[in-house]
């Protein structure tokens, strides 16, 4: 396990610069206002802004944090913004993006397809759009409650915390599989990678760390809206330490590559550990997928292009190293879904 002492954390530099129209944000982290974290809201942002972020929601349970009440130290960059927002917290919790206020979470019942649904439909009232979060966590959410709710566009694929089973066990399911079961009902739902981070004190491979998930969003401007209305089009890609140099999404096809340069870079933070495998070739890998999780094509390297005929089709890129331990280690990109049928 790695320890990383706060001094040192305070002065890693950045990977990245940015194309004008793609943006790296985080859409769910927790402050001391929730009771069970380690580091103020001013604090958490700054570490965002300090690592080359470029937008961060402020996700805290059940309380709505004003952007305007955050305040960062020192010349703060012109490209980093806080949207504000919050994690609806019940029986099931959700990240409401960019609302205007305080969104009531109180809503009970046993049929959890409800409660979503109301997270949604109070969420929008707000004037945000839900990311339902962790559906592996606790009692894990299945299919069935939630392909019935309507006006759901997101949720999240990769939550880095490490007592959410985002991979499953022997008691759930990926949540790869949940999402092409989802796809294949007929949603179009797309797939976020958050941290969902509680912890800036501690630092280690075990502990509740921030910068281990990401979203990568291509948007006209850096505003709110902006990031929200291309999420909802499913205009970004999810990672776990993998950086795209192009990203293609047609009618019907998806072409991509891999920026070996930034991701080599992010795979060298000392923040990010990666999924243990147990086996499988060193190198990177390109699986372009369809309904049933079917692999159709895959690509060993660092770009690939595959057309379907199929009602959806995602990409998935997979960079496996060998650590210095000699373990064996992944990290991943996830596009979103085209779809051919109408929806």
């Amino acid at each position: 396990m790695k320890y990383i002492p706060a001094l040192l954390v305070t002065l890693l530099i950045p990977c990245l610069v940015h194309s004008k129209s793609w943006y790296k944000g985080n859409t769910h982290v927790h402050t001391t206002l929730c009771g069970h974290a380690d580091t103020t809201p001013d604090a958490v942002a700054q570490w965002y802004h300090d690592r080359g972020y470029n937008f961060l929601i402020l996700s805290e349970h059940n309380k709505f944090i004003d952007p305007s009440t955050v305040k960062l130290k020192g010349e703060v960059r012109d490209d980093f913004l806080l949207v504000p927002g919050e994690e609806v917290t019940g029986p099931v919790h959700s990240t409401a993006m960019n609302v205007s206020r305080l969104v009531p979470w109180g809503f009970k019942d046993k049929n959890r397809s409800k409660v979503i649904q109301n997270h949604v439909d109070e969420t929008r009232k707000a004037g945000g759009a839900v990311i339902l979060n962790h559906p592996n966590w606790g009692r894990p959410i299945h299919t069935h409650e939630i392909s019935p709710v309507k006006n759901l566009f997101m949720f999240e694929l990769y939550n880095a915390h490490p007592g959410v089973h985002s991979f499953g066990n022997a008691h759930r399911p990926s949540l790869e599989v949940l999402w092409d079961a989802l796809l294949e009902k007929g949603m179009t739902i797309y797939g976020v990678s958050s941290d969902d981070a509680h912890k800036l004190k501690k630092w280690g491979e075990k502990e509740n760390n921030p910068g281990r998930g990401w979203v990568m969003v291509r948007s006209k401007k850096l505003s709110s809206d902006s990031l929200t209305a291309a999420m909802l089009k499913g205009d970004f890609y999810s990672s776990s330490g993998v950086m795209l140099e192009k990203l293609e999404r047609g009618a019907n096809h998806i072409e991509l590559s891999v920026n070996e340069k930034e991701t080599a870079c992010e795979l060298a933070s000392e923040f990010l550990f990666g999924r243990p495998v147990s086996k499988g070739e060193l190198g990177t890998f390109i699986e372009f997928i369809g309904p049933g999780g079917k692999v159709h094509k895959t690509v060993t390297g660092l770009s690939a292009s595959y057309k379907t005929k199929e009602a959806y089709l995602r990409a998935k890129v997979t960079r496996r190293v060998k650590n210095k331990d000699g373990s064996l280690r992944e990290y991943y990109a996830w596009t979103q879904p085209v779809f051919t049928d109408g929806r």
